[in-house]
């Protein structure tokens, strides 16, 4: 095992604002979300090779990158992540890569953000850079926004890089991050009370977002009017979590459901409205799709003493409950044997 290197980054929950992350947006009008990290994660595995080339291994999409000279790599389906980092931070010296990830793609929990964070921060460990957590966050957007094109907001970025449970203000001029703060009790509580169910649907979330963005702007008014609401309501959230009025967290959850399916028509569709009305009949207070839509996983709040009838309601349309816990951390390398040779 020697010079080997693991890194991890965790996976997230949002519960209320997402959308009003997306620059086109939070420019004009400011966005805030309530997100969270949760203790699902994505890992890169580096081992140091004996000559100066780039190699890369995705088993979750069964791609491999063939060794490559620096100068050489382009970027592909299923290890783009990887060239993509390596070819931004220009880091030059021979590594394979490991990708791989607790969740599935297309599971709506920020996986994809969580790995371009996972391997800039172990890029810049290797590159002995020590760079703060918005820096990560900073570079990982650059990356999945300008490089690989991608249709996404801030909030994956800046919730795997902080980690914990936090509401996020975004603005033109600056990003905040500011910790919500709960009992033990309170957020046990919540922990206990939030329900995950995989959908079985894995979905692309890129047409969706990109629909959104051009609705953002062409100034849609419903689109516009959507996105305000879910943001005033992060901010309401934010003021029940501190309260610790978690029931009123999960009717807000509801709320903010019903805004999001404004945003676009592909939000929903009706195996995810029979899904979610099954779910309010059967105990749920409130819920969402998690992710942009259209598939993936579903959370809902509800009481303990209904989450069994729950489980055996949403069992039979076919959803599986993932047990998982509310993460504090950031990302981490988990091994680091000798790496001198770096």
């Amino acid at each position: 095992m020697k010079n080997l290197l693991i890194g991890l980054s965790p996976v997230r929950l949002s519960f209320a604002g997402g959308g009003t992350d997306q620059p086109e947006f939070y420019e004009k009008f400011g966005g805030n979300v309530i997100t969270t990290s949760i203790d699902k994660f994505t890992y890169t595995i580096i081992h140091p090779r004996f000559d100066n080339l780039f190699q890369a291994f995705s088993p979750d999409f069964q791609k491999y990158y063939t060794a490559s000279n620096y100068e050489k790599i382009v970027i592909r389906d299923g290890t783009e992540i990887a060239s993509s980092v390596i070819k931004s931070m220009k880091f030059k010296k021979g590594i394979n890569v490991i990708l791989c990830s607790d969740v599935p793609a297309g599971s709506g929990l920020g996986a994809s953000s969580s790995l371009a964070v996972n391997l800039v921060n172990v890029i810049s460990y290797l590159k002995h850079e020590k760079l703060s957590e918005s820096q990560i966050a900073e570079k990982a957007f650059h990356i999945g926004r300008k490089i690989l094109h991608w249709p996404i907001g801030k909030q994956d970025e800046y919730i795997s890089s902080f980690g914990g449970f936090n509401y996020i203000k975004f603005k033109k001029e600056k990003v905040s991050v500011v910790p919500i703060k709960m009992s033990k009790n309170t957020q046990k509580e919540l922990e206990q009370s939030l329900l995950l169910f995989r959908e079985g649907n894995t979905r692309n979330s890129s047409k969706i977002l990109t629909k959104q963005i051009q609705m953002i702007k062409n100034r849609n008014p419903d689109t516009l009017n959507s996105l305000l609401n879910v943001k005033d309501l992060a901010k309401n959230m934010y003021a029940s979590l501190k309260q610790s009025d978690i029931t009123k967290f999960g009717e807000l959850l509801h709320q903010g459901w019903v805004a999001k399916k404004k945003f676009t028509k592909n939000v929903s569709n009706s195996r995810i409205d029979k899904i979610y009305d099954l779910a309010l009949k059967n105990g749920a207070l409130g819920g969402k799709i998690t992710g942009a839509g259209g598939g993936g996983h579903m959370l809902f709040y509800c009481e303990l003493s209904k989450q069994k009838k729950l489980e055996k309601k949403l069992h039979t349309l076919g959803l599986e409950r993932v047990q998982f816990s509310f993460y504090d951390d950031g990302p981490k390398i988990v091994q680091t044997p000798d790496m001198s040779n770096f």
